[in-house]
C-alpha cells in the first residue's frame, strides 16, 4: 500500500470489508433500535480494532505488515524508488549505525567553598545499540537517563563536570560526519508559535534536506509526516505561545518530535518523546518510532513510565538507577532476569512499572531508604558480575566502517547560503508580520509617548527665556526613546528565539550569516513605520524646523537610530546568553552612553580621556543630526530674537560638524553593532563537554573486593 492508503487512525491496517465500515458509519448517524443490533455493530468494529492493533501481540508478522503500511518505512519502498514514488528512503542513504559506548562516567562539582562536592551522574555505564533497534532508557527520576542520552548525542554543556569513557560510531571516535547523520529530539519543545504546523515541518524539511530533493517529494514527505503523527487535523493551526492559542501540548510534542523525523536520520536521540502525552498519542509516538528504526535506523530514547504496549516496542533495555546500570539487554528478557534475582512481575501487570517499582530509592523513612539502597547496590553488582564486560561488544561490518568515513566528507549543511537566506527570510517574515502582540505594543508606545510628549511641548515658543533649552531637551528625549524602546524590543525578540536557534545551530541547520541578515531586513519595516509614526504626531505639533525637507531627515535619523539601537540590543544579548542578564546589563550601556551623547555634557566639558566614547555611542551622533537638522541656518531664539541657531549649535560643540556626518556616524554605528552581535552570536554557540581518557579498569579481585565492602557499609 503505498502513502495515499494511510488515512486509517494509528497506522493501522485496512479491514478486508470495507463494506462493513461504511455501514458502520452509517449506523453512528441514527441510534440502533434494538440492544442485539447495537452489539452487532460494535462486533464490526471490534474486529476491525483487533486486526489494526494485532501487530502489538508481538508477532512478527503483524509486525512486517505495520512496518510495510508505514510512511516512515523505507524497505517496502525502495522498490517504488525508480518508479517516482516518494518516500523517506529516496531522501537520503541511510547508514547502519552500531553505537557504543564504553566506561561512562559523567561527574559534576555541586556546593560552594567547604561544602564542594563532586557529584556522580553517570558511574561506569557501557552498552551498544545496533542498527534497526530501538532502544530505551529507563529508569526513576534522577538516575541519569538524559546524562546519558547526551552524553552519547555529544549534547553536555560544558560547566562543572567531566566526561570520561569512550563513545564509538561504528567502531570509529565521534567526527564531523556525526552531526549530519544524526537527529536529537529535546525535551523542551521550542518552536516559532507563529508558524503552522505544516509550515514549521515545510521549513525544516527545505532547510535540512538536499537541494536536489524535489518540492513534490518535500511536500509529500511533510503530508506522511503529518498523518504518521496524527497531526492531521492540526496541520494548519498555529503552534502558538503565550499571547497567541495554538495547538495542544501533545501536538506541540509531536511537531517538536517531526521536525527532526524530517531529517531523515541514520540515529536519533530523544529525551522523553512522551511526556506530556496521554497513553494514547504517546503510543502513536513511540509506534512511529519503532517504525523508523526499520532498515537500519538506530532510534535510542529516555522514557519514565511507558504502557505495556509501548514496552513491547522495545528492541533493547537499559534500566538505570543512581547512576549504575541494573540491567541491559533484550527487553523482551528483563522481566526474566529480574524473576532469577527473586523479582517476579505480577501477572498482568505492566513490566514497565514493576521495573521502576524495583530500582528506585524510597526516602519515607531512614528505614525504606537504607532497604533500598541496599537493594539497588546489590542489582548494580549482580549485573556487573554477570554482562558488564561484554556490554559494549558489537558487530560491526567493514561497509559500516566505510560509510562513516565517508559521512565526514559530506557537505555539512544541505543547502548553500544563498538558499538558506531566502528561506530564512520567509520564515522571519512571516513572524514578524504574524507578531501582532508586538505591532501593537510597539504602535501603542509609539502614540502615548508621541502624544504626551507634544502636549507638553505644544506651548513651546522661541522667544521664552527657557525656549531653547526645552526644543533641546525634547530632541534629545527623542532620541532616548528611539534607542531605548528599538533596544529593549531587540532584547526580548531575540532571546525567545535563541533556543530555537541554538538547536537549529546544532544539527548544522544553516550558517548565521544568513539568519542574521534575515533578521535585520525584517526588523526594518517595523522600525520604518515607527519613526514616521512618531514623526507624524510630535514634529509639527511641537514646532520643530517648519521645512518638509527637514521632516523627512528628522525621521531618517529615527530610523537610523533605531536600527543602531536593534544592533547594539542583539550584541548584548548574544554577549550574555541570559535575558534576564541582558535586560540587566543594557541599561548600564545605555546609561553610559547617555552621558556621553552631547545633552548633559557638553563636548568641550569631557575628560579628553574620555572623549573617545562619544564616538561610539549612537545618541551622540542622533543627537548632532537631530540638532544641526534643527538649528542649522535659522534664527529667532531668545526674548529678542537675537540668538541664532548657529549659536546654539557652538554652545552644544555642535558648530562645526555637519548633517552628513551624524548619517555617516549613524550608519557606521548600524554596520558595527550588527558586525559585533554577529561576531559574538558566531562564537558563542553552544560548547559540550569533551570525552576525556577513559579510567583505566580494576583487576576483578579488587573490584569485586570493593563491591563486597560497599554493600556490607550499606
Amino acid at each position: 500500500m503505498g502513502p495515499a492508503g494511510h488515512g486509517e487512525t494509528n497506522g493501522a491496517i485496512a479491514p478486508s470489508n470495507a463494506e462493513d465500515l461504511e455501514t458502520g458509519a452509517a449506523a453512528g448517524n441514527s441510534a440502533p433500535a434494538s440492544k442485539e443490533e447495537l452489539l452487532q455493530e460494535l462486533g464490526v468494529d471490534a474486529e476491525v480494532f483487533q486486526m489494526s492493533n494485532a501487530w502489538r501481540a508481538g508477532t512478527e508478522d503483524a509486525k512486517s505488515t505495520r512496518r510495510a503500511n508505514s510512511m516512515l518505512d523505507s524497505v517496502s519502498k525502495m522498490a517504488e524508488m525508480e518508479g517516482g514514488a516518494s518516500s523517506v528512503a529516496r531522501l537520503k542513504r541511510v547508514i547502519h549505525v552500531t553505537l557504543q559506548w564504553e566506561r561512562l562516567t559523567y561527574s559534576v562539582t555541586v556546593g560552594r567553598g567547604k561544602k564542594r562536592t563532586v557529584k556522580t551522574i553517570l558511574d561506569g555505564i557501557s552498552g551498544h545499540l545496533e542498527p534497526g533497534r530501538l532502544l530505551a532508557v529507563m529508569g526513576p527520576t534522577g538516575s541519569g537517563k538524559t546524562s546519558l542520552i547526551n552524553a552519547l548525542a555529544g549534547r553536555l554543556p560544558r560547566r562543572a563536570g567531566r566526561l570520561l569513557g569512550d563513545v564509538l560510531i561504528n567502531g570509529q571516535p565521534r567526527s564531523r560526519g556525526f552531526r549530519s547523520i544524526t537527529a536529537y529530539v529535546l525535551q523542551d519543545d521550542v518552536l516559532y508559535g507563529t508558524l503552522t504546523v505544516r509550515e514549521t515541518f515545510e521549513f525544516a524539511a527545505a532547510i535540512r534536506l538536499p537541494a536536489a530533493v524535489s518540492k513534490a517529494t518535500r511536500t509529500q514527505l511533510v503530508d506522511d509526516i503529518i498523518s504518521e503523527l496524527a497531526l492531521g487535523k492540526a496541520a494548519d493551526t498555529f503552534i502558538g505561545n503565550a499571547f497567541m492559542r495554538g495547538v495542544s501540548g501533545g501536538e506541540r510534542k509531536r511537531t517538536n518530535i517531526g521536525v527532526e523525523l524530517l531529517s531523515n536520520p541514520s540515529l536519533l536521540f530523544l529525551d522523553e518523546p512522551t511526556s506530556g502525552l496521554d497513553a494514547f498519542q504517546a503510543q502513536n509516538v513511540m509506534e512511529a518510532l519503532w517504525t523508523l528504526s526499520s532498515n537500519g535506523r538506530s532510534v535510542a530514547c529516555t522514557i519514565h513510565q511507558p504502557r505495556s504496549s509501548i514496552f513491547r516496542m522495545f528492541d533493547q533495555l537499559m534500566l538505570l538507577s543512581e547512576g549504575r546500570v541494573m540491567y541491559f539487554g533484550a527487553a523482551a528478557a528483563a522481566v526474566a532476569y529480574f524473576s532469577q534475582a527473586g523479582f517476579v512481575c505480577p501477572s498482568m501487570f505492566n513490566p514497565g512499572d514493576f521495573l521502576i517499582d524495583v530500582t528506585s530509592m524510597d526516602y519515607r523513612s531512614p528505614d525504606s531508604e537504607a532497604l533500598t539502597r541496599r537493594r539497588i547496590q546489590l542489582l548494580g553488582d549482580l549485573y556487573q558480575r554477570l554482562g558488564a564486560d561484554t556490554a559494549s561488544e558489537a558487530v560491526i561490518g567493514e561497509e559500516s566502517r566505510r560509510d562513516i568515513k565517508l559521512a565526514d566528507k559530506d557537505m555539512q549543511f544541505a543547502n548553500n547560503m544563498l538558499t538558506e537566506f531566502s528561506l530564512l527570510l520567509g520564515r522571519a517574515w512571516r513572524n514578524s508580520s504574524r507578531n501582532r502582540p508586538l505591532q501593537v505594543v510597539t504602535a501603542g508606545q509609539t502614540v502615548i509617548i508621541g502624544l504626551l510628549l507634544a502636549w507638553l511641548y505644544s506651548d513651546m515658543s522661541p522667544t521664552t527665556a527657557s525656549g531653547v533649552q526645552d526644543e533641546i531637551g525634547i530632541l534629545f528625549f527623542v532620541c532616548i526613546f528611539s534607542a531605548m524602546g528599538a533596544m529593549f524590543g531587540a532584547l526580548t525578540t531575540f532571546a525567545s528565539e535563541s533556543g530555537i536557534i541554538q538547536r537549529e545551530r546544532a544539527s548544522k541547520s544553516y550558517h548565521v550569516l544568513p539568519y542574521y541578515l534575515a533578521r535585520f531586513i525584517c526588523d526594518i519595516p517595523l522600525r520604518v513605520g515607527q519613526g514616521l509614526l512618531f514623526g507624524c504626531i510630535l514634529y509639527w505639533i511641537v514646532g520643530l524646523n517648519p521645512s518638509a525637507g527637514a521632516f523627512f531627515i528628522f525621521c531618517a535619523l529615527v530610523l537610523l537610530l533605531s536600527l543602531a539601537s536593534q544592533g547594539l540590543g542583539v550584541a548584548i544579548s548574544a554577549a550574555t546568553k541570559n535575558e534576564k542578564i541582558a535586560i540587566a546589563l543594557a541599561p548600564m550601556v545605555t546609561v553610559i552612553l547617555i552621558l556621553f551623547g552631547g545633552f548633559y555634557v557638553s563636548v568641550d566639558s569631557i575628560p579628553p580621556v574620555l572623549r573617545w566614547i562619544r564616538y561610539i555611542s549612537h545618541l551622540y551622533w542622533g543627537f548632532m543630526g537631530f540638532t544641526i537638522n534643527d538649528f542649522a541656518g535659522r534664527t529667532g531664539w531668545g526674548v529678542q530674537g537675537q540668538i541664532s541657531g548657529d549659536q546654539v549649535l557652538d554652545g552644544l560643540g555642535f558648530g562645526s560638524n555637519h548633517l552628513w556626518q551624524s548619517f555617516l556616524g549613524l550608519s557606521l554605528l548600524i554596520v558595527g553593532f550588527n558586525l559585533l552581535g554577529y561576531l559574538l552570536l558566531r562564537f558563542t554557540k553552544p560548547r559540550y563537554l569533551p570525552l576525556a581518557n577513559p579510567p583505566a579498569k580494576k583487576p576483578e579481585k579488587e573490584l569485586l573486593t570493593q563491591k563486597s565492602t560497599a554493600v556490607a557499609t550499606v
